[in-house]
């Protein structure tokens, strides 16, 4: 149970749907509020919507942002301050009995992960498109969605435990990051991390279980979904910011990873749009 003081401002939710024992939330936090230490009794998985924040754990604070996917074991202490301006997230909280079809991720569950951008944000993207159609196949479809986030997690953690994660692989990841738009190449990003090109093509795959040019995809991708979902800027503009030649490609790419349109994604979480 989470006590809060009365003179904070309370969290809103603003839609909920429950299906085969887990419960998938969208709610909103305003500026200025906070929630206290507490827990959950089973696993959590969070993504970030809108804003930003900060998550206090034992040993660490993890500062989320848009994209900001993350697993909280059950029963691990956190508290949250949301002092960045308004938050808006999914939230989605696994009943602690609930076991079929979780038996191989027991361990993925177990242990605190959180990431930003690439294949687990755009598979929360999913997920929340389908979170937000009202239609029969909708929940079939988000439970489909949670097995391959956190099968995604699974792999992402198996790479990284064969080759140790080195700080270049790390590195590297970072700069696609900080610029999704930038048109990279592998000699300058080699250059930039202070390894051999065949080397950072081959220890990237391994560490982060794709390519270069597929993780900043993905990464665009992103990118361009947030916008999609937060401004009402036109989808040529769009595809310009997020690095695309032009919006055929733009709409291509979109439609090919994220199974819907541009349009019809922005639509799905805009209706008034």
């Amino acid at each position: 149970m989470i006590r809060r003081p009365t003179d904070t401002p309370a969290p809103r939710t603003l839609r909920r749907v429950r299906i085969n024992g887990m419960t998938l939330t969208e709610g909103t936090h305003p500026s200025g509020s906070s929630l206290p230490w507490h827990d959950h009794g089973g696993p959590t998985l969070c993504f970030v919507l809108e804003g930003a924040f900060a998550e206090y754990v034992r040993g660490g604070v993890i500062d989320c942002r848009p994209s900001t996917f993350k697993i909280t074991p059950a029963g691990e202490r956190h508290w949250n301050r949301f002092h960045l301006g308004d938050v808006r997230g999914l939230l989605v909280e696994i009943d602690p009995d609930r076991r079929t079809g979780l038996e191989p991720f027991a361990r993925v569950l177990a242990r605190a992960h959180h990431s930003e951008g690439g294949a687990e944000s755009l598979l929360a993207r999913r997920l929340y498109a389908e979170f937000r159609t009202e239609d029969e196949a909708a929940a079939l479809a988000m439970e489909g969605l949670l097995l391959e986030l956190l099968a995604s997690v699974s792999r992402s953690r198996d790479a990284s435990a064969a080759t140790g994660a080195p700080a270049w692989a790390r590195r590297a990841l970072t700069l696609l990051q900080d610029a999704p738009a930038h048109r990279h190449s592998l000699a300058t990003v080699a250059a930039e991390v202070g390894v051999h090109p065949a080397t950072l093509a081959r220890g990237f795959r391994r560490v982060h279980g794709c390519s270069l040019g597929q993780m900043q995809r993905r990464l665009r991708l992103d990118f361009a979904a947030h916008q999609l979902s937060a401004t009402d800027q036109p989808l040529a503009d769009i595809a310009q910011q997020a690095g695309f030649f032009d919006q055929s490609h733009f709409t291509n790419t979109f439609r090919r990873h994220l199974g819907t349109s541009p349009l019809q994604y922005r639509r799905t979480l805009r209706p008034s749009s």
